[in-house]
């Protein structure tokens, strides 16, 4: 296996050319300097209460009934401006924000680095000036930062924050700071409001407890930190005390002090590769240092094939920020830049957008062998479904329903602050979104309930309710495909129409799970299902419709793909669908935003295109410094992806892009190799996931296979189906060993 390093020859200048650790709670972006800069961030520190939501709506349940029927009415009578203006009015104030926590400044004298580096595998981060050296790594197991020094004098702490500093005192070990989050912080394309509120009573905001202890011994100088919050969790509808989580803090600087550096090291080391090396792609890691190899390949101007290794090291990184970002102590997903922010107010507030990117975080979860990272995931569908029953209620329905925007509160609700443009503000749909990660989650071989039977019913009961007669059959109105918009017939852009085809991809697909059952839900979703349009419906010779008619597109260019999302992330496809979603792929080009060239390698991946692969990751891995416009996917220094600015979804999309280029299973059978980048001509991966919970090992040479093992879950043993290409073989798969296959095996498909 390839010990894969992010490696530079300085210490950071800037955010965004630190150093990502994490634990799945504790983020640190580690600048790698003497003295040391340790920016930290912890997952619940965030703006607001549980009671956020309910401040932030402008009208009454009544009101926003009648609001959204008027909208309704408006839909189907072809008045989308009309629509456009109830659903403002109807609108509510906006989510919460996640919050640094601020930077710990670790002073034990001046170097200069001559070298630091990040190793994937181990999760740590070493730095060497002429006489410092140190690591740092944040623990799983005992939950809190460790940074180690060698040489150099007893260091003084420092803690700069954002947040407000309530008290800073002495404790047995170190010391201790008790900061404010603000109970209000919108977000940054809200300039008219103010950029943080303060609460009045602390008790009413979330507060951090940083406390760090010194030791010295061996030779070195041991800093642990602690941080604990008074956050209590998704769904809750309290605060804990300050002293529970001071004694919190206390209780873990402890236990990491009477377990020492090394059993610290080990147990941390241990934990993270048990995540890290399920799945490796194997290569040549050449040498130098990130900027070094990224300015070389970068000049030749054939990125990845001047340095092969860039396309699997890219894919460990992802993988590695996944692990790092969203895994036990956490408890909430990763949000729009994983664990870590610098920004006191973040652009679009670091928070759950769900209408691609908090999905998008988790779509690689399943297929590279990481599937519990995903919990926290179903932990924000519980919570949201329980807020989200306001929401269905004020649309007129049953059941529940969530939009575009969700934080560490659960928030569903329509944000806008009553002007916000409903293509960005209105969508109910983010429920079904969601709960496509649950039946993937089976359908990857887990038997596990991770959300409960009553969340998907209500999810259903939600849509029962909300579909309606239309012009074309049952359907949405008024409905948005999320960030897009059309020209009506007088040139005007609009942003609601009828039944977007991905409310209907969505529709179709949450009516399906539940269709199979014997009660009155399941009858009524049958129902619905014969009187909904078919998705093959919407394609035309010039691509997938968005709508349920055609309509100029006011972009053709745009980012977002949701019309296209029964090809990806869906699997309802049919051949005729997959056709024209590549003329739709064609027309919106390759070049764009971080994350929607990750969706677009993930789309011509199950289109097995392996050509257009190559265009993306081209542009992938550009240099995103200085490049800000729409078209600005890339990468900045130290390998984060550009929206721009920065957002993480990209790093973990291209995770799953490069997967479905390897190996897919959503066509009822295992297929090999159906999308293999050029870059990687030869290679072998091992322990990606196939369904129906399939481990499955892969070598190719000169993109052809060389061999494949695959090996059941536990209860998944039985009969697959195999494809290479047009060749294909049923074999058994059985959990005790593994099943071996090579081209020899397999046979041309006949018609």
């Amino acid at each position: 296996m390839s010990e894969r390093t992010l490696e530079y020859d300085r210490a950071a200048r800037s955010w965004l050319e630190a150093l990502p650790l994490g634990n799945g709670r504790i983020g640190v972006m580690d600048w790698g300097s003497f003295p040391a800069r340790l920016g930290l961030n912890e997952e619940s520190v965030w703006s607001g209460n549980p009671g956020s939501e309910e401040a932030q709506r402008r009208v009454g349940g009544a009101e926003a009934r009648e609001l959204y029927a008027d909208a309704q009415r408006a839909a189907l009578e072809g008045r989308a401006a009309d629509a456009e203006r109830e659903l403002r009015a109807a609108q509510s104030g906006h989510s919460q924000a996640y919050l640094p926590v601020g930077s710990l400044v670790i002073d034990g004298g001046a170097d200069e680095t001559a070298r630091r580096s990040l190793a994937l595998a181990d999760a740590r981060h070493t730095a060497a000036g002429r006489e410092l050296r140190a690591t740092t790594f944040v623990s799983a197991p005992h939950d809190v930062v460790v940074y180690r020094l060698e040489g150099g004098a007893d260091p003084a702490i420092a803690l700069e924050t954002p947040l407000r500093l309530a008290r800073h005192e002495p404790t047995e070990t170190g010391e201790r700071w008790i900061l404010e989050a603000p109970l209000d912080v919108p977000p940054a394309h809200e300039p008219q409001l103010p950029d943080a509120v303060w609460a009045e009573n602390a008790e009413d905001t979330v507060r951090v407890v940083v406390e760090a202890c010194v030791r010295r011994g061996g030779g070195a100088t041991i800093v642990v930190v602690a941080i604990e919050t008074t956050y209590a969790g998704l769904g809750e509808d309290r605060l804990l005390s300050l002293d529970d989580a001071i004694a919190r803090a206390g209780r873990k600087i402890a236990a990491a002090l009477e377990a020492g550096y090394d059993e610290l090291e080990r147990a941390h080391v241990g934990a993270h590769r048990e995540l890290f090396d399920r799945v490796a792609i194997d290569g040549s890691v050449p040498a130098g240092t990130i900027s070094g190899r990224l300015d070389a390949a970068r000049a030749s101007g054939e990125t990845a094939a001047a340095d092969p290794d860039l396309v699997p090291l890219l894919f460990d990184y992802g993988r590695y920020l996944l692990i790092s970002a969203s895994r036990a102590p956490g408890r909430l997903p990763a949000n729009l830049q994983g664990v870590w922010n610098d920004n006191p107010r973040p652009p679009w507030s670091a928070a759950f957008t769900t209408n691609i990117n908090v999905e998008m975080n988790y779509w690689a979860a399943e297929t590279a062998n990481l599937a519990e990272l995903a919990d926290p995931l179903f932990g924000l569908i519980g919570a949201m479904s329980r807020s989200g029953e306001k929401v269905a209620a004020s649309l007129g329905a049953r059941g529940w329903a969530a939009h575009h925007n969700s934080d560490a509160w659960g928030f569903t609700s329509s944000v806008g602050e009553g002007g916000g443009d409903p293509k960005w503000s209105f969508w109910p749909f983010a429920g079904g979104w969601l709960l496509q990660h649950v039946a993937e989650h089976r359908a990857f071989g887990s038997d596990d309930e991770v959300v409960s039977p009553a969340v998907v019913r209500g999810a259903v009961e939600f849509l029962l309710d909300w579909l309606v007669e239309t012009p074309t059959g049952l359907g949405t109105a008024p409905s948005t495909s999320p960030e897009n918009t059309y020209l009506d017939a007088d040139g005007a852009e609009r942003s609601v129409g009828l039944t977007s085809t991905m409310d209907l991809a969505i529709a179709r697909e949450l009516l399906t799970e539940v269709a199979a059952g014997g009660d009155e839900l399941a009858a009524r979703a049958r129902d619905a299902l014969s009187r909904l349009p078919e998705l093959d419906e919407r394609v035309t010779d010039d691509g997938v419709l968005e709508w349920d008619a055609a309509h100029a597109e006011a972009d053709v260019h745009h980012r977002h793909l949701s019309h296209l999302y029964a090809l990806h992330p869906g699997s309802a496809a049919s051949p005729a669908f997959e056709r024209a979603a590549a003329v739709s792929l064609d027309r919106r080009g390759a070049d764009s935003t971080g994350w929607s060239l990750a969706w677009k390698m993930s789309l011509w991946a199950r289109l097995r295109r392996s050509d257009r692969l190559d265009e993306l990751i081209q542009l992938f891995f550009r240099d995103a410094r200085g490049n800000d416009g729409q078209f600005a996917g890339g990468l900045y220094p130290n390998l984060f992806a550009a929206h721009p600015p920065f957002q993480i979804d990209a790093n973990y999309g291209y995770v799953a892009g490069i997967a479905e280029s390897l190996l897919q299973s959503h066509r009822g059978e295992i297929e090999l190799l159906p999308a293999v980048p050029s870059t990687l001509p030869t290679g072998s991966v091992r322990g990606l996931v196939a369904r129906p919970g399939v481990v499955v090992d892969i070598s190719w040479e000169n993109g052809g296979l060389v061999e494949a093992r695959l090996i059941s879950r536990e209860g998944r043993a039985g009969a697959v189906r195999v494809r290479w290409g047009s060749a294909i073989a049923t074999v058994d798969v059985r959990e005790d060993g593994a099943t071996t296959i090579t081209p020899h095996d397999l046979t041309e498909e006949t018609a």
